[in-house]
């Protein structure tokens, strides 16, 4: 029998068990990691410091390199619909190789597959949860100064930039040293640009945003389990054993018996039926 004819691994219930286990693995994360500050190495420390120190200063000048984009409106909205095109681009990538590793039984492949659809996941709900908490005016509302705590605003962080680093990110893990990581970083790159020149999200949005996305994915990839190699028997033969009748077995005993012609044959005929 053919792996091919093994049940279609598209129906079972991996798919969500393995979603609603890492989103809760996630959470926990994150609810953890005010515990770990106390705890960082001067290595991380220092990368922690000189990540706060960007974040404030596009805080503090954001407001004006955003006012400096003077584009015209009809490149703005080019600008927006290139980004949508390209997030597009990453979710529809996922999902053909979901159905490519579904139609060819290919697990891992499958399993790459969701995990860049759960990293878009975890990165948009993440950014939010900030977006309804902090509340910043876009850069295209008429008089915004990028004020926060405004209701019916959602600038921070860029959801578009999480969403696309979290997916470059997954996909550089699990295809190392190809094409891959340059195709996803470039339109993830790309796509946290086009925001900032349709004056979608001011700079630090588009910032913070990066950040959120390649953490996630650096949590799903952890200890390198992007990498891992399925089994061996996923994509090969599987025989076939069937049970010989015990009518036949004796029929072909009492045979060779018939014709062995000395000790060693009879004792190999004797061991047809085991």
């Amino acid at each position: 029998m053919l792996a091919q004819d093994q049940p279609s691994r598209c129906l079972d219930f991996g798919v969500p068990r393995q979603a609603v286990r890492d989103l809760g693995g996630y959470g926990l994360a994150i609810a953890k990691s005010p515990a770990r500050l106390a705890h960082l190495t001067p290595k991380s420390a220092a990368i922690l410091l000189g990540w706060a120190g960007v974040t404030a200063a596009l805080l503090t000048y954001d407001t004006n390199l955003s006012n400096r984009i003077d584009v015209e409106h009809a490149d703005r909205h080019a600008s927006n619909v290139a980004s949508n095109l390209l997030i597009g681009t990453a979710l529809g990538t996922s999902t053909i190789k979901y159905l490519v590793g579904c139609h060819n039984r290919d697990l891992h492949v499958r399993n790459n597959a969701v995990r860049e659809w759960e990293a878009m996941g975890m990165s948009l709900a993440s950014v939010g949860v900030m977006k309804y908490a902090f509340r910043r005016q876009r850069p295209d509302s008429f008089g915004s100064q990028g004020d926060f705590f405004r209701a019916g605003n959602n600038s921070f962080p860029s959801g578009h930039a999480a969403t696309s680093f979290a997916w470059a990110t997954t996909v550089a893990s699990e295809y190392p040293g190809t094409f891959w990581p340059w195709a996803g970083y470039g339109g993830a790159g790309a796509t946290t640009v086009l925001r900032i020149l349709a004056r979608a999200h001011w700079p630090s949005d588009a910032w913070v945003g990066m950040t959120v996305g390649y953490l996630t994915g650096r949590y799903l990839c952890r200890e390198e389990k992007c990498r891992e190699t399925p089994p061996k028997s996923e994509n090969q033969f599987v025989p076939l054993q069937l049970a010989t009748p015990a009518p036949a077995l004796a029929a072909r005993r009492q045979f060779c018996e018939s014709i062995a012609s000395n000790k060693e044959s009879s004792s190999r005929c004797a061991r047809i039926a085991e």
